[in-house]
């Protein structure tokens, strides 16, 4: 009996791995990201925000989207690449976790691409290992590394003080 419960688990596993997952392309200069369309709520073009005193440095500020309050996130400065926040330039990618509204700060916008879960592999060696606590793995696309990111532990782990900021 246990057996069988196995071989069904793994037959799920198998359909999840081949399911396709739409994935945005996002980028940061050279660095390209990937960001998974159901977590993802919109994506615009950066507007001005208010800066928070005494945030951490990876928060920008707060943004009114549509009559809601978003917290936005500096990914560059987040991930140690240049800072790319500082112009008011690029692209904005909004989620939600627990009621409240993110977005992540990102130079450029490209493709909705599909991929399975099966091709998302862990990060390589060259790749900075302080990235492995807020990502899902990295997508090989043509000649390109894509870093897919997970939004929901960017925030818990990017935003620890966020009580105390908002």
């Amino acid at each position: 009996m246990t057996q069988d419960k196995n071989v069904i688990a793994f037959n799920k596993k198998q359909d999840i791995n081949t399911e396709p997952l739409k994935v945005l392309i996002v980028n940061i200069g050279k660095h390209y990201f990937g960001g998974i369309i159901n977590s993802i709520q919109d994506v615009i073009q950066r507007i001005p925000t208010t800066p928070i005193p005494h945030a951490p440095e990876n928060i920008v500020g707060l943004l009114n989207l549509r009559g809601h309050i978003v917290t936005e996130i500096d990914v560059a400065k987040t991930l140690g690449l240049q800072n790319a926040s500082e112009k008011e330039e690029g692209y904005a990618v909004v989620t939600s976790e627990n009621g409240e509204m993110f977005s992540f700060v990102f130079e450029g916008i490209g493709d909705v691409i599909d991929i399975t879960a099966d091709q998302i592999e862990i990060l390589p060696d060259t790749v900075n290992p302080d990235w492995q606590n807020y990502t899902k793995g990295v997508y090989r696309m043509d000649k390109k590394l894509v870093i897919i990111l997970d939004f929901t532990a960017l925030i818990h782990h990017l935003t620890p003080e966020k009580e105390n900021i908002l």
